[in-house]
């Protein structure tokens, strides 16, 4: 009879060709391409290409994988990588399971690694070269001095 299986991601690439402008939101069970301009949210179940000359601004873009050589306004999510090339431009937070960013991307956001858990932070002592050792604190303070005269006297040999 019917079951209830869940249907796979179609591998059909479609296509935002330079010049084309696309104001409304995008959905699509395959990947896509884009070397026009979108103004609105792109939801992809397949993989997302952002041409140089492509540009989605929206609140935000969902893909398997996302590579981007052009600019993306708006939120990123990625179950896979996001990739941003040298000429990738982009403005919002990334929630992927790894991050590639290309020396001369331009970026403004936070970024987040999925299912990737956060180190316990070390205790951390300085190395100093030598027999160099950090200074110790005093035994005196100038709480433990009577007068006026020994607290400036003190406080002038610490100097």
């Amino acid at each position: 009879m019917f079951f209830n299986r869940p249907k796979p991601v179609s591998n059909t690439m479609n296509y935002l060709a330079d010049g084309t402008e696309v104001r409304g939101s995008i959905k699509s069970e395959g990947s896509l391409r884009v070397d026009g301009k979108v103004y609105g949210n792109v939801d992809v179940k397949g993989d997302l290409e952002i041409a140089t000359t492509g540009a989605i601004e929206g609140a935000e873009v969902c893909a398997n994988n996302i590579v981007s050589q052009g600019t993306i306004k708006a939120q990123i999510q990625a179950t896979g990588k996001v990739t941003l090339t040298s000429t990738a431009k982009v403005e919002g937070d990334v929630v992927a399971s790894a991050i590639d960013i290309a020396a001369g991307a331009g970026f403004v956001g936070h970024l987040v690694t999925k299912d990737n858990k956060l180190l316990p932070a070390k205790s951390v002592q300085p190395q100093l070269p030598g027999n160099i050792h950090p200074k110790q604190p005093p035994e005196t303070t100038t709480r433990n001095l009577r007068n006026w005269e020994d607290k400036k006297n003190y406080l002038a040999l610490r100097l």
